[in-house]
C-alpha cells in the first residue's frame, strides 16, 4: 500500500502555536527557499500562473519537512505563500492605490510613495531585512529578471499589473537593496486636451492648438527634460494625437506609452538574457525604419539608438523621442553625445553631428515641473553653420507657493521657417480634422 507523505501522520507530536508574525516568517523562509533552489519554477510564476501546479507541490513538500509541526493548515499556509508570490508584498496596497505614481523602498523599514506629485515617507515596513532582501530579488525574478553580485542593478517591466521596476543590490548599492517602482495606470492617462485644463495644467489652449498643428504638419518633435517632468505624459498624449491614417511603431525600454492609437504597433526591448539574445532598443529602432511606417517613436533616447533615431528623422519619418536634458538649448548637444556611443559616429565631428539633428528635428518641447516650459523651433543656417533656437513659447514663473509653481505661459513669437513652412502647407488638413471645414 502506498502512503502518500503528504499526508503524514503528527499527531504524536506536539503541534506548535503560531503568532502572526512567526507566519510571516514562515512564508518568507519559503519564498526564500524558492527563490535559491527552484528560481526557473519561479520565473513562469507571474505570466503563466495557471502552470503554478509544480510550485504549489514544491511549497507543499517544504511546509511537510520544514514546518509540519507548527499549529497551521497547510492549505492556508500554502495561500499565503502563492498569494505573496503572485502579488507585492505589503506593497500591493499601495499599488492599488489609485492616488499612487510611484514606490521607493530604501531599506526594509524605509519606504516612500509618491501621491500626487510629492514624495511621503510611510508607517510600513517588512518583518525583518531577510524578508525584504528576498523580496527585492523575486520582484526582478518573477518579471524575467535576474540580479546578482555580477549584475547587480536591474530594470525589468511587469506587463500584467503595467509596471516598471528598478532594484539595486551590493556591492553597487551601499547598504541595503533597493526597489523603485514606476506604476502606470493606462485607464487614467490624460488626453491631450484635458492638459490645458482642470488639475494637469501642463500648458494653455494656444499651446495645445500649436501642438495640434504641429502634429497634423508632421513635424519632428523631441521633448526633453528631467527625471519626472512630464515628458511621457506629453508623448504619449501627443502620440495618440496623430492622425489614423498614419502607420506608427513606438520602442521603448520599458513599456510605459501605453498608447490608444488604433495604427500602432508598441514594443519593448528584451534584457536579461543569454548573450546574444537581448533585443535592444537600438535594434528595435533600426527594425523600425525596415518597416512601412509613417512615424517612429522612441520612448526615451539613452545611448545608440539616438544614431538610428537621427536615421529616421533624416529619411523623411515623422519621428517623436523623448531625451534627458538640462535645457531645450541643450537638448541637442545631448542627442550628440548619446550618437557617439554609436561607433559608426565617431568618425564626425559633434558640431556636424548637431548640424544634421538641427536640420532634421522640427521642435524641442522642454518640461518642467508637469508644465510644457519652452517650446523652441529649431533652425539651421547652413550658410553660417550656426543652430538658432526660435523661442515660440516660454513658462514664466511668478511665485513659489508651497513647493507649487504658480505662473503664466508666454508666446514669444510665430514660428519663422520649416515649422512656419510645415504648418502653412497643411493647414487645410488641419481645419479638415480639428475644424470641420476646408479652405477653398
Amino acid at each position: 500500500m502506498l502512503i502518500d507523505p503528504l499526508k503524514k501522520t503528527v499527531c504524536e507530536e506536539k503541534k506548535v502555536e503560531i503568532t502572526p508574525d512567526r507566519v510571516n516568517w514562515v512564508v518568507s523562509e519559503i519564498i526564500g527557499y524558492l527563490i535559491n533552489y527552484h528560481a526557473e519554477s519561479l520565473a513562469d510564476v507571474q505570466t503563466k500562473p495557471e502552470n503554478n501546479k509544480n510550485i504549489e507541490r514544491i511549497i507543499r513538500e517544504k511546509i511537510y519537512h520544514d514546518h509540519a509541526h507548527i499549529n497551521i493548515d497547510v492549505n492556508e499556509l500554502v495561500k499565503k505563500v502563492l498569494d505573496r508570490l503572485f502579488g507585492y508584498h505589503i506593497l500591493q496596497k499601495y499599488i492599488d492605490d489609485k492616488s499612487i505614481s510611484d514606490i521607493r523602498t530604501l531599506d526594509w523599514n524605509n519606504i516612500h510613495i509618491k501621491r500626487k506629485g510629492r514624495w511621503i515617507r510611510i508607517d510600513e515596513k517588512f518583518s525583518e531585512p531577510a524578508d525584504y532582501n528576498n523580496f527585492v530579488r523575486y520582484c526582478v525574478l518573477k518579471n524575467k529578471g535576474k540580479i546578482t553580485e555580477e549584475k547587480p542593478i536591474v530594470v525589468v517591466s511587469d506587463k500584467k499589473n503595467k509596471l516598471r521596476i528598478e532594484a539595486g543590490i551590493p556591492p553597487v548599492n551601499i547598504g541595503a537593496p533597493n526597489l523603485v517602482i514606476r506604476v502606470h495606470r493606462p485607464e487614467f492617462f490624460t488626453r491631450l486636451d484635458e492638459l490645458y485644463s482642470g488639475d494637469s495644467y501642463m500648458m494653455n489652449l494656444e499651446i495645445y492648438n500649436f501642438l495640434l498643428e504641429a502634429i497634423t504638419a508632421g513635424c519632428s518633435i523631441v521633448i526633453s527634460g528631467k527625471g519626472g517632468s512630464g515628458k511621457t505624459t506629453l508623448m504619449r498624449a501627443l502620440v495618440d494625437k496623430i492622425p489614423e491614417n498614419l502607420a506608427i511603431t513606438s520602442n521603448e525600454e520599458t513599456a510605459e506609452l501605453f498608447s490608444q492609437h488604433p495604427n500602432i504597433i508598441q514594443r519593448q526591448i528584451l534584457g536579461n538574457r543569454e548573450a546574444g539574445r537581448n533585443i535592444t532598443l537600438e535594434s528595435l529602432t533600426a527594425q523600425a525604419l525596415l518597416m512601412t511606417n509613417d512615424v517612429i517613436v522612441v520612448g526615451e533616447l539613452k545611448g545608440a539608438e539616438a544614431m538610428v533615431f537621427f536615421d529616421a528623422v533624416s529619411t523623411g519619418h515623422r519621428a517623436y523621442a523623448t531625451v534627458h536634458s538640462d535645457s531645450a538649448e541643450m537638448t541637442l548637444d545631448r542627442l550628440v553625445t548619446l550618437m557617439k556611443r554609436d561607433p559608426q559616429a565617431q568618425m564626425y565631428s559633434d558640431q556636424y553631428l548637431k548640424e544634421l539633428l538641427a536640420d532634421s528635428v522640427d521642435l524641442v518641447v522642454y518640461m518642467k515641473n508637469f508644465r510644457v516650459d519652452e517650446i523652441s523651433e529649431v533652425v539651421l543656417d547652413k550658410q553660417k553653420r550656426a543652430i538658432k533656437y526660435n523661442h515660440l513659447f516660454k513658462y514664466k514663473t511668478k511665485e513659489i507657493i508651497d513647493g507649487e509653481t504658480k505662473g503664466v505661459f508666454l508666446k514669444v513669437q510665430e514660428p519663422k521657417q520649416k515649422v512656419k513652412h510645415k504648418i502653412d502647407i497643411s493647414r487645410d488638413e488641419f481645419l479638415r480634422i480639428y475644424g470641420g471645414i476646408a479652405i477653398e
